[in-house]
């Protein structure tokens, strides 16, 4: 933009020891000296040199104009650029602002957020000291209250263990008695066995006295009693055999009346082996 025009094509440039205008017409010869040719040229340098004077004074003149623009936008630029430096010193002066601001409100919420939760937590280490407080009270009830339920049930353990003590030693006492008539019973019956006995033996002597002395008596080919008894098998009787039946049916009884189980507990017994050991017996 600051480019100068370019030259019209034909304009020689002003010599600076040539004058404009009327001064400078001493310096040429006289115009009535002068030919038609040389004052034809003389008004065409005239004319060039004007041309060149106008247009040297527009280009000053255009020069001048765009220096003022120049310094004008150079002014308005250092304007603009003070502008918006202060509009952005501004700027972040309001920004700082509204940072400390925030800051400050940041400040101000977390020192209300702060005690607002040391409060809940007073509170709540409050609670938890009232209920670990009322813990420990009902776990030092629950604890008596055990211990009390402990006591009453070895009471009643202690008193179930008399009481079976008691229940054995009435069982063994019951035992001992059925054993002692059982002993009774089977020496009785064994006394009553060896009586018979003693009177069958007795009776056969007799009979075979008796059948001696008729023998000699009144001799006769007729075998003796106790040789034909000697070639047969020996048979029970039939008192025998009632006697055995009464004594297996009282054995039945006795063994249907007592009390298995607590027999073989008092022997330290399966109820297997007790009544294996009956059936042995």
């Amino acid at each position: 933009a600051s480019r100068a025009p370019p030259k019209p094509h034909g304009l020689r440039p002003r010599h600076p020891d040539r004058g404009g205008g009327s001064g400078g017409k001493a310096n040429f010869p006289m115009v009535e000296n002068l030919s038609p040719e040389e004052l034809k040229r003389l008004k065409r340098d005239a004319t060039i040199r004007a041309k060149e004077d106008e247009f040297e004074r527009r280009r000053k003149l255009d020069e001048e104009r765009k220096r003022k623009q120049l310094e004008q936008l150079k002014f308005e630029s250092e304007e603009l650029d003070k502008k918006k430096l202060n509009e952005r010193i501004e700027t972040l002066k309001k920004r700082a602002e509204v940072r400390a601001n925030r800051h400050a409100e940041i400040e101000r919420l977390n020192k209300k957020r702060e005690d607002r939760i040391a409060v809940r937590e007073q509170a709540w280490k409050e609670r938890t000291n009232s209920e670990i407080q009322q813990i420990i009270e009902e776990a030092g009830a629950e604890e008596e209250r055990v211990e009390q339920a402990l006591e009453s049930a070895r009471e009643k353990k202690n008193a179930k263990l008399v009481e079976a003590d008691l229940q054995k030693r009435e069982a063994k006492g019951k035992e001992y008695e059925l054993d002692v008539k059982r002993s009774e019973n089977i020496a009785a019956k064994a006394s009553k066995r060896e009586i018979r006995e003693v009177h069958r033996v007795d009776q056969l002597k007799t009979e075979a006295q008796q059948e001696l002395q008729s023998f000699i008596q009144n001799p006769f080919p007729v075998p003796l009693k106790q040789v034909l008894a000697g070639r047969v098998r020996p048979v029970p009787k039939v008192t025998e055999l009632l006697a055995a039946y009464k004594d297996q049916r009282e054995d039945l009884q006795d063994l249907q009346d007592q009390d298995i189980p607590m027999r073989a507990l008092l022997r330290n017994q399966t109820v297997f082996q007790y009544v294996r050991d009956i059936q042995m017996k």
